[in-house]
């Protein structure tokens, strides 16, 4: 028996993404620091940027899904602008603070738990827009994932998707939590996937859909695409 070639292992292991109980377990227990996290002025800054990028391309009142919607801040963006928002997350915790958020600020916006690797629950051809921000990583099917929300989509709607890239640029957040985090995910093997525009339009174009503009900063690819 010939002996496995230095990091071998770690080759293989890059290409495996992390089992989904894993992340459900991760961010149930995230859900308090996340929450936190949104009343940060830069992040809500960033929130609001990317409320006005779908609001650019999607008329009110959609309407809207926000697909791994955590604790629910993207889809109160979109509530106050006016959308039909239902944020949808696996976690039970990050579903229980949005709608707790969106009690306190007396803002409209549904959401509900349900497993985004699985069937979406909406009819085909029922929503105009679809949010998608830092979920696609987790996926172990991403094209199937796509392809469900082209399922979604009805006739001119649009998809904004967000996801990493990996890059060596310092970590910018005061916060040792989320650099310990950051850095967890930028160099363990397999605990996300990373993309760059050319992967990602790819993805996304081989499911159907249209690349509109296509994006990148070093740290996240942004792409908005329409059936």
């Amino acid at each position: 028996m010939g002996l496995t070639p230095p990091h071998a292992w770690l080759r293989s292991v890059t290409a495996m993404p992390a089992p989904r109980w894993f992340f459900r377990f991760m961010y149930d227990r995230e859900s308090a620091a996340w929450a936190r996290r949104q009343d940060e002025p830069e992040l809500r800054e960033l929130v609001e940027r990317t409320a006005d990028e779908l609001a650019n391309v999607v008329a009110p009142p959609g309407p809207v899904a926000d697909l791994g919607c955590g604790p629910g801040a993207h889809a109160l963006a979109l509530a106050r602008r006016g959308y039909d928002v239902v944020g949808v997350d696996g976690s039970p915790r990050m579903v229980e603070v949005a709608r707790a958020r969106a009690t306190r600020d007396e803002v409209d916006a549904a959401f509900e738990v349900h497993d985004v690797s699985a069937p979406l629950p909406f009819a085909d051809a029922s929503l105009g827009g679809v949010l998608a921000a830092l979920v696609l990583q987790h996926l172990a099917d991403p094209a199937a994932f796509i392809a469900e929300i082209r399922r979604c989509l009805r006739s001119g709607g649009f998809l904004l998707i967000i996801a990493p890239a990996r890059t060596g640029a310092p970590l910018a957040s005061q916060s040792l939590y989320w650099r310990l985090r950051a850095a967890f995910y930028s160099h363990v093997p397999g605990a996300v996937r990373f993309y760059d525009t050319s992967s990602l339009c790819r993805l996304i174009e081989g499911q159907g859909l249209t690349v509109v503009e296509c994006t990148g900063d070093g740290r996240r690819v942004r792409v908005v695409a329409r059936t």
